[in-house]
């Protein structure tokens, strides 16, 4: 299975998705039956010219059209309403006159529901159905979804639409169909688009509506340590009828922005993540909503100071940035080094923060290996990180007294490593114009010791019969000093094509993410043999760092096989 493929799959195993499709709101449905000659609507207000009632037979009287909608909801999920059919508001609106004035239109359905609207939103803005895009579940946010083939569509009351069978599907209540102002626009929420209007109260105003508060940060303007994590938020946090804005590049905020609160709370949290901050910006962010006027435009600038140094690794999460402010807030710790410049011994008192310091804020391992790379791109070596606690390296930002500001071109860099590298003074023991220290990971991290195929009952066994239960057992070993998180992985392959590596068809999977003790430790995965197959099972058991990285972390092992009685 290609490592691409076996990542999607990985993240659909272990996301639990419940199919939830209505969103807590002021939303019900009604259970009346209308004949032709029941009133359905009733349109007042000082927005529109007279009182009107609209019977069901006047309603389907009115020009029908039909249109195909797409919209995310707060899941989020991507949904379509093909070819959903109904009078537009514009042409419910016209019978009782709208006025030009007219700013506000409010819905309130027979069974309470209600919501309120501008008449820019509804009627003026330019919506649309976008085509490119996947329906479904999203696990992160935003997807890739274009305007390609994007085709105008007004706002309609929906008597109808047809399912994915092209049955066409009666809405006994009505629906509130309107299009999409962006690609990524959540217009598909039980909370936007109403149902249950037929039998509805539409009252259209023209008082000035009112505008949306601006989104606050949780952390102010200023100087902020590299990685920090701002979150934006409106009210409560929920994305309920109001929706944070935002962008990096100094632009002001629009439907066609970022989204901070794609997902409710309690759905998936981890999509209305903070920004981090790994560089000097500016975020400008306002909310968007239904029924009122978009929010002021807020602006947050952040920035890093000077840049001291870099700490990055393939086998690090996050590359982090620290500036020199941030060093300086930390507690100084102050050394005697001894180098040699021009054949001569020097002795430099440093001030500063040792490398072990930074290094304990990451997972790894002291057999991992350090190298310090210059402004130039010059690559030193560090030894392992064990070595760099017994060198008492030092990021010293000030070297006998004064201030670091070593220049190299057009950089400057503002520490400098000093070290007790070796046995014998060298110049090794003092580096100028460093500003990245790199992280090599070992890749040996996790062993996988053996792997057993056996019963319930932990026997051993040799083979497995068609619709039996089996488990596979895989013994860990852990090569690092301290607990490790390890995504662990087992797959279970059959076909004419089955190898020992690879091939065949996968017939059982199992993913989990586990902490490995720093003694060890046992995983079980419980399978289901598929009737109807018959030959020989190739079993893979796999150590990842986690599913969207997909890095190994230890020998993959395809030792198991066996057969199908």
């Amino acid at each position: 299975m290609k490592k691409s493929n076996l990542i999607k799959v990985l993240i659909c195993v272990m996301v639990i998705i419940s199919m939830i499709s209505i969103i807590p709101g002021n939303f019900t449905y009604a259970d009346t039956e209308f004949n032709d000659d029941d009133i359905v609507l009733t349109i007042s207000g000082d927005g529109v010219e007279k009182t009107v009632d609209i019977t069901l037979a006047e309603l389907k009287a009115l020009p029908q059209v039909t249109y195909t909608y797409s919209g995310y909801n707060h899941w989020p999920s991507l949904q379509v309403f093909k070819d959903t059919t109904g009078p537009t508001l514009q042409s419910i609106l016209a019978v009782a006159r709208l006025k030009d004035n007219a700013t506000i239109i409010k819905f309130e359905t027979a069974s309470g529901g209600y919501a309120d609207y501008t008449v820019k939103e509804l009627l003026k803005d330019e919506r649309y159905y976008y085509p490119d895009g996947t329906t479904g579940d999203l696990v992160e946010w935003p997807p890739k979804r274009t305007e390609e083939g994007k085709k105008i569509v007004p706002t309609i009351l929906g008597l109808s639409y047809k399912d994915q069978n092209e049955k066409e599907i009666t809405l006994e209540d009505g629906k509130l169909c309107y299009g999409q102002r962006s690609p990524l626009e959540p217009t598909a929420c039980k909370s936007e688009q109403m149902n249950g209007l037929l039998g509805a109260k539409i009252k259209v105003m023209t008082q000035t509506p009112k505008k949306w508060d601006a989104p606050h940060a949780s952390i102010e303007s200023g100087t902020v340590v590299p990685g920090t994590k701002v979150k934006l938020q409106h009210g409560d946090g929920t994305p309920y009828g109001a929706l944070v804005y935002y962008t990096l590049d100094g632009s002001e905020p629009t439907v066609k922005s970022n989204i901070a609160n794609i997902s409710y709370p309690y759905f998936q949290p981890a999509l209305n993540a903070p920004i981090p901050i790994t560089e000097d910006v500016t975020i400008k962010t306002r909310t968007i909503g239904l029924g009122k006027l978009d929010s002021d435009v807020a602006t947050y600038e952040y920035n890093l100071g000077e840049l001291a140094c870099t700490i990055e690794g393939e086998g690090l999460i996050d590359t982090t940035k620290y500036a020199l402010e941030t060093l300086k807030q930390m507690t100084p710790e102050t050394g005697t080094y001894k180098t040699l410049e021009s054949e001569k011994i020097v002795e430099l008192n440093g001030k500063g923060v040792f490398l072990e310091t930074l290094l304990n804020k990451f997972s790894v391992s002291d057999r991992w290996k350090v190298k310090y790379i210059s402004t130039d791109g010059k690559e030193y070596d560090g030894g392992t990180v064990a070595e760099v606690k017994n060198h008492k390296c030092l990021l010293a930002y000030e070297v006998n007294g004064a201030a670091v500001e070593d220049e190299a071109g057009e950089a400057t860099s503002y520490i400098q490593i000093l070290r007790n590298y070796s046995n014998s003074i060298s110049e090794d023991n003092r580096l100028k114009n460093i500003t990245t220290i790199k992280l090599v990971s070992v890749d040996d991290e996790i062993t996988i010791n053996s792997v057993r195929l056996i019963n319930k009952a932990g026997n051993n066994i040799s083979s497995v019969a068609a619709g039996g239960c089996y488990r596979i057992e895989a013994m860990f070993a852990n090569n690092v000093d301290y607990v490790k998180d390890a995504l662990l992985i087992f797959q279970v392959r059959n076909g004419d094509e089955a190898t020992a590596l690879n091939g065949g068809k996968t017939i059982g999977y199992v993913a989990m993410q586990t902490k490995v003790p720093v003694n060890g430790g046992k995983a079980l995965a419980e399978f289901t043999m598929p009737s109807g197959l018959s030959g020989n099972v190739y079993v893979d058991v796999l150590v990842w760092n986690n599913a969207v990285d997909g890095k190994s972390l230890g020998k993959a092992s395809h030792d198991l096989s066996f057969n199908i009685e």
